[in-house]
């Protein structure tokens, strides 16, 4: 994929200053959307834009400046189909991590209940690596993908089924707590109908907690053929029910094949109905910015950044990580 210059240099958007490394991230990021999106198109997928990725197409035309990542989403019968054959058809370097991953160590890579695309590091030298991805440096950058899966149509049903994903979600984070409360056992025997099948070691937590996260996801895909769909794996539980008229949810027949918008320096698709799911989401004023409403921290490469500085210093390159990417991206054919 070939940038503008000026895509690359640091620069203020709505008031914000987008670094250098973070456009370099974009740029990585953007790489694996192409991979994606020629898998969708060889293979008869739909997917859109998801949270803030959406948002930031229709807002800024590109991501939002705060942003630090691309997230995309598919119908549960998409989604499903896409992670059976990705590793068969994903081009070389580019395997799936976490829930639907074949290895161990790539299992572990991404302790979350959706399925992601990454950068396989073991393809990956360092070298290679930058040049691929215009001198962004900080492996595994990938896509996370997201199923959007049907709720019942009764209120006290959404409720029961979502406060259930979010009980195994939490005990898949965190089991050694619970093993620790010496109530483990008795919380995977309350599992136990939706964990039938799947094969774990309850003393093993990466294999326990892939198991709660296969079981959750197998869960939310259980409903089908209602008018109401919404990323299921990420509502919030609730404990009273007394009046409570159901999530907030879009109809999955207005999704459509999805729309171009401009986004950067390419495009990005998005459903038919983007102003339905935005204002699901994000309510009615989503077009009003609202800074540093993302959920995780900024920038995400943060928790690398360290080993890269003491990489550089124990090869003798005593430059600024962001002055060393630079040069190497230009001697390498960037800009």
């Amino acid at each position: 994929m070939v940038f503008p210059v000026e895509f690359f240099r640091e620069e203020e958007r709505d008031g914000f200053v987008i670094s250098e490394m973070m456009k370099r991230a974009w740029a990585a990021e953007l790489e694996v959307l192409e991979v994606i999106k020629r898998v969708c198109a060889e293979n008869d997928i739909r997917y859109y834009a998801y949270g803030g990725t959406l948002l930031g197409a229709v807002r800024h035309k590109g991501f939002i400046p705060w942003d630090d990542d691309i997230d995309l989403c598919m119908l549960r019968s998409d989604y499903d189909r896409f992670f059976r054959i990705a590793d068969d058809v994903l081009p070389e370097g580019f395997v799936v991590s976490g829930l639907f991953a074949r290895e161990a160590r790539l299992i572990a890579a991404n302790q979350e209940p959706q399925g992601r695309v990454i950068a396989d590091e073991t393809y990956f030298t360092l070298p290679k690596y930058m040049d691929y991805f215009h001198g962004f440096p900080y492996m595994r950058v990938g896509i996370d993908i997201f199923p959007l899966d049907y709720l019942p149509e009764d209120p006290a049903e959404q409720v029961k089924m979502v406060n259930l994903c979010n009980d195994m979600q939490t005990t898949a984070r965190f089991p050694d707590e619970y093993r620790r409360r010496g109530t483990l056992h008795n919380r995977l025997k309350a599992f136990a109908e939706w964990m039938e099948g799947i094969q774990y070691d309850e003393r093993d937590d990466v294999s326990l907690s892939h198991a709660l996260w296969l079981a959750s996801d197998r869960l939310a895909s259980s409903v089908s053929g209602t008018s109401k769909v919404y990323d299921i794996l990420y509502l919030r539980p609730r404990g009273e029910t007394d009046g409570f008229e159901g999530y907030e949810c879009v109809n999955p027949d207005g999704l459509g094949a999805g729309i171009d918008l401009p986004y950067e320096h390419i495009t990005m698709r998005v459903p038919d109905n983007y102003d339905e799911v935005l204002t699901a989401e994000f309510g009615p004023d989503y077009m009003t910015p609202v800074r540093f409403a993302a959920g995780h921290s900024y920038p995400f490469y943060r928790v690398q950044e360290e080993a890269f500085v003491k990489l550089l210093r124990e090869s003798g390159v005593e430059a600024p990580v962001d002055e060393f990417c630079r040069n190497w991206h230009k001697m390498n054919g960037g800009t």
